[in-house]
């Protein structure tokens, strides 16, 4: 009888050691989770390798656009001999830009090596005119090509 009593009252359970406690339940969640997020991470950075193998990002091909853009707009003059795009900058300093291994790398007087693009299969430059005509196609075969346009200063003295 005294037996029936105990298992009744529900303040036993409580005291019992079978069950988990507060701290044990979240010592568990917190494994589960950090467990995950290194999956996570695992997966983004598998997925980011065998998507980018041979291709030119686009985020990649915008930013360089956008500093070609920045650079050949504040360049005094520009010229092209073979496959080398060599800018004067406003600051006396040569830039030039050339296909070097599967990379596009700029110079600045003939020092350095900045990777500008990688994974890319040709590098050609023209000169329309005035115009910079860059085309480039990466090791997938994708062609990207893309005009500049130079920013002409018209400079006069104010005394004529």
């Amino acid at each position: 009888m005294k037996m029936n009593r105990v298992i009744l009252n529900p303040f036993v359970m409580l005291r019992k050691n079978d069950g988990f406690t507060m701290i044990e339940m979240l010592f568990s969640l917190m494994i589960l989770m950090t467990t995950s997020l290194f999956v996570l991470q695992l997966f983004s950075i598998i997925h980011t390798q065998m998507g980018s193998v041979d291709k030119l990002h686009p985020k990649e091909w915008e930013v360089f656009t956008m500093q070609m853009k920045q650079e050949v707009r504040s360049s005094k003059v520009q010229e092209v001999k073979g496959e080398k795009l060599y800018l004067l900058l406003s600051d006396e300093q040569l830039s030039s830009f050339e296909q070097y291994e599967d990379k596009v790398r700029r110079q600045v007087n003939g020092m350095g090596h900045e990777v500008i693009l990688q994974n890319i299969s040709e590098f050609r430059v023209e000169k329309d005119g005035s115009v910079i005509v860059i085309n480039i196609t990466d090791k997938a075969g994708t062609t990207f090509s893309r005009r500049f346009h130079p920013f002409f200063r018209n400079v006069t003295k104010a005394d004529e």
